[in-house]
């Protein structure tokens, strides 16, 4: 190799390995836009739209093999301008009037299914050129795939820690045009001679316009039915901070008629408060509180949230996900002397610790209260004191919710997280969850499951002796008591209850006309239901209500995933079939957006192979191993990023972990390939090494990661590393091993290797999350499992 061409493949090293780390880290600047605008649940569906890019250009490849790789040296840079330029103009085109979409009007028949098929192709666009860019290489350089997939995929692993890192320095509408400037900057990398110097000129000006993106964002429009937008609604109302980070945009809000007062007894006769309120990504997060000892009371006293202060004075308080502080004030209202308060959100701790501090009593500055910064469950893990009261936050939203966080994982709600709450408290302490009443009834009824079956697991006989629950007109307190409730505890409640009108769900003694005394209830079933749940006969429960009640597990970690298929219609004949669409709304749109990318899949990538037809042998072969390898990749990979939020508690950084020792394990497994020969025995071996290792992984994964999720962050990096890294150095090797393989016996099905690779990745992606739910993290990668094992057996159809 001369001097020049030597040059140019460095420089194609570097352009690959930046439009890499430009696609990846546009892919999670993308789901934080959509979270902040939308909700969180189009996670998984950028995710397959990104790959549904790559999958598009492997057709596009086949297509028009010959013309690509004839005019290579120009398109090359084009393409990845492009892809640049077209990151901006999809978050543009997706804000314009004609195409903006509301989750919440999916179902209300007025187009907005048609503009969330606009978005995804608009997202679609930039992702296809970046990879049409990255496959001409891949194929012109096909013998030498394994340095080229190596750089790509250290491209992609260094991206996820990039849009990371950026997330906590820009708007998340500001953040997709840095990444559009990476891609822009790697086309330039790649312009060269006097026919381009046109080019050149052109980038200049693309580069100019990016950065007044990047300084002056396309105006964002949220969700009218996000709470911010219902919240600047309100008289006066104005955003008076907002900062980025890695768990979102947070933003605080003053208005004249801001007031949170949940569930507040009917008893209280005196004004609620003016109070500022934090909102993360437009979502709800927390009023600004204080409390000093000059204040008469304390709001929360006036709730059903005060029961547990009833009891007796409780000295040592542990307040799990802390939020803006409202537990916290409300423990040092009632004396509490030690008050350890977890808060995962460093962002919104840092604001309340300096710009938010004199707006709350400089609350984290009391020497009562310690702040952790970490998940709730890594505290409980390795925290090694007791508690007089563990606070839950309240669960649910007033007047029910739409199933917006059904995909949403909440390890603090499972029952392992509630046996680890059990074993902090002390001799005569409590925990406490309260939840909104919603109808039909869900949060309450799957929290009274929850809490019967930790008792089940402690051994305890009359789970009524330890449980209590009070209810207002909108809110529920549940109390899970370590020692037996007392008759003095028993008389306390009842004289609560009274004084601020609140009705008992159990206590001992308890008339049944007791539970409706202060707050009626239009359905009386709730009673039957609870009772229940309670007295043990609850698997018939579970198998014959509309709704999915059984208690979430570490390893289906979806406390606010209802909905049962076979339910629909029941509740249609009940509640109207518009009605059940907005119950489970978040559950819904996952499965249509699956039909949706899986439509466009075989319309981009499948459908446009058949003018090739299948040429030769082998194609069975190629059908079996490549979509073996792509639904096994896909499916491990969302499943590591889902498990290792127990053990990051942020979602970001549990996918930037992942995806970036993944990414870079598998690079150089890529790398390493290239002194393998791609015979069938060298190729049985490494499958059959990683069947295994995904086999113990459906076993002792779960294990491993509760074992880890309490250590110290350094430890958890040295265990957590090469138990992603190991199966995925070995996973890099498969796929350009079978394409050199295949490059050798019959060349005419390069392209349609790529085709099924990507399809299938496609449909994995958009799939896992609903797999996930329904059948738990277990099943998933016993599933990715049998996926390699299909690649593993295809190869007896290859000759030795």
């Amino acid at each position: 190799m001369n001097f020049r061409a030597s040059l140019y493949r460095n420089r194609l090293l570097a352009a690959i390995g930046l439009l890499s780390i430009a696609l990846i880290a546009y892919q999670v600047a993308i789901i934080q836009l959509l979270s902040n605008v939308q909700w969180y649940h189009f996670a998984n569906v950028v995710i397959s739209v990104a790959l549904l890019g790559f999958g598009a250009a492997g057709a596009l490849l086949a297509l028009l093999r010959n013309w690509l790789l004839k005019y290579s040296y120009t398109l090359l840079p084009v393409l990845m301008i492009l892809s640049g330029l077209m990151m901006i103009g999809a978050v543009e085109l997706s804000h314009s009037r004609f195409a903006r979409f509301d989750s919440y009007l999916l179902f209300t028949g007025s187009g907005q299914w048609l503009k969330l098929l606009l978005n995804s192709l608009f997202y679609f666009i930039p992702f296809l050129l970046g990879a049409l860019a990255l496959g001409i290489i891949f194929i012109k350089y096909v013998r030498e795939i394994g340095s080229f997939y190596f750089s790509n995929l250290l491209g992609s692993g260094i991206g996820a820690v990039v849009a990371a890192l950026l997330g906590g320095y820009f708007l998340p509408s500001s953040l997709p045009c840095v990444m559009a400037l990476m891609a822009v900057i790697a086309g330039a990398i790649l312009l060269q001679g006097r026919k381009q110097l046109i080019l050149i000129v052109l980038v200049l000006p693309v580069a100019i316009y990016i950065i007044y993106r990047i300084t002056s964002p396309v105006p964002i429009a949220l969700s009218q039915y996000k709470s911010l937008s219902r919240t600047l609604n309100l008289p006066g109302s104005e955003i008076i901070i907002q900062k980025p980070g890695a768990y979102g945009l947070v933003q605080v809000v003053a208005a004249d008629a801001l007031r949170y007062a949940p569930g507040l007894s009917l008893a209280f006769n005196s004004e609620v408060p003016v109070r500022k309120a934090v909102f993360n990504n437009g979502d709800w997060y927390g009023p600004l509180d204080s409390w000093n000892r000059e204040d008469s009371f304390h709001l929360l006293d006036y709730t059903t949230m005060a029961a547990p202060y009833v009891l007796k004075d409780r000295s040592k308080v542990l307040v799990l996900n802390a939020g803006s502080g409202l537990h916290v004030s409300q423990a040092l209202s009632q004396g509490a002397m030690e008050i350890d308060a977890t808060e995962p959100h460093r962002g919104v701790y840092k604001l309340l610790l300096n710009e938010l501090a004199v707006m709350n009593d400089s609350l984290w500055y009391r020497p009562q209260v310690k702040m952790h910064l970490v998940e709730p469950r890594t505290f409980l893990a390795s925290a090694n004191k007791k508690y007089d009261l563990i606070q839950l936050p309240l669960i649910g939203a007033f007047g029910g919710g739409v199933g917006l966080y059904a995909m949403r994982e909440e390890y603090l709600l499972t029952r392992e997280a509630f046996m680890e709450m059990w074993n902090l408290l002390d001799e005569d302490g409590v925990i406490s969850v309260s939840t909104w009443m919603d109808y039909p009834f869900r949060n309450s009824l799957k929290v009274t499951a929850t809490l019967a079956e930790t008792l089940d697991d402690c051994g305890i006989a009359d789970p009524l002796s330890h449980l209590t629950a009070i209810r207002s007109w909108g809110t529920i307190t549940f109390i899970l008591k370590k020692t037996p409730f007392t008759s003095a505890d028993t008389s306390l409640l009842r004289r609560f209850c009274n004084a601020y009108l609140f009705d008992p769900l159990w206590l001992p003694g308890l008339h049944v006309a007791e539970r409706t005394v202060h707050n009626g209830i239009s359905d009386s079933t709730f009673f039957a239901y609870a009772d229940v749940l309670v007295a043990g006969n609850r698997e018939q429960l579970y198998r014959e209500y509309g709704f999915h009640i059984r208690p979430a597990t570490d390893d289906k970690p979806y406390f606010s995933q209802f909905l049962r298929w076979k339910s629909l219609p029941q509740l249609e004949s009940i509640f109207g079939a518009q009605t059940v669409s907005f119950l489970e709304l978040g559950w819904l749109i996952a499965a249509i957006s699956l039909v949706q990318v899986s439509v466009l899949a075989i319309l981009l990538i499948i459908l446009p192979l058949f003018k090739l037809g299948w040429r030769g042998h082998y194609k069975i072969w190629t059908l079996l191993y490549f979509s073996g390898l792509g639904a096994g990749y896909m499916l491990l990979e969302i499943v590591l990023i889902q498990k290792f939020l127990l053990v990051f508690g942020n979602p970001v950084y549990a996918a930037a972990f992942v995806i970036s020792v993944m990414m870079l394990a598998s690079g150089i497994g890529s790398y390493y390939s290239e002194r393998v020969t791609p015979v069938r025995n060298n190729m049985q071996q490494i499958l059959f090494m990683i069947v295994l290792l995904l086999l113990l992984y459906t076993f002792f994964l779960s294990p491993l990661i509760s074992l880890v999720s309490g250590a110290t962050m350094f430890l958890k990096l040295v265990a957590c590393i090469p138990i992603i890294a190991i199966p995925a150095l070995l996973m890099g090797m498969p796929f350009p091993l079978g394409l050199r393989m295949l490059s050798g016996i019959n060349e005419n099905n390069l392209p349609w290797a790529w085709g099924v690779n990507g399809c299938v990745s496609v449909i994995s992606a958009a799939f896992v999350a609903l797999l996930s739910v329904e059948a738990g993290f277990s099943m998933v990668i016993l599933l990715s499992f049998l996926f390699y094992g299909v690649s593993m057996g295809s190869m007896y159809l290859i000759k030795k």
